[in-house]
């Protein structure tokens, strides 16, 4: 009951931070004068992945198996994969900046 309870919470956290970053994205696209809000949906990415990651890890320990069995988990790991690969190009980015 507790891991349902905390999957539902994650889900939805990281679905409503995910939909408020592609607006913010959208938003970016269309005027590039808001770069507080471009810095703003990083740190949602940031917030998505860990969301989805603690989903991940609360499916592994409900179920007790890794979570690619079903079509639900694929699609939830295949996002988490997509949020490491914007996160690593997001920071290798930035670190030629500095």
């Amino acid at each position: 009951m507790i891991f349902s309870t905390l999957e539902h919470i994650l889900t939805h956290i990281s679905f409503s931070v995910m939909s408020i970053v592609i607006t913010i994205y959208l938003i970016t696209l269309l005027a590039d004068e808001f770069v507080e809000l471009y810095d703003s949906s990083e740190k949602g990415m940031i917030t998505t992945f860990f969301c989805i990651a603690g989903l991940l890890v609360t499916r592994w320990i409900f179920l007790g198996h890794l979570p690619l069995s079903d079509l639900y988990e694929s699609l939830i790991f295949l996002s988490w994969s997509f949020s490491i690969i914007h996160m690593v190009l997001y920071f290798k980015k930035h670190k030629k900046k500095f």
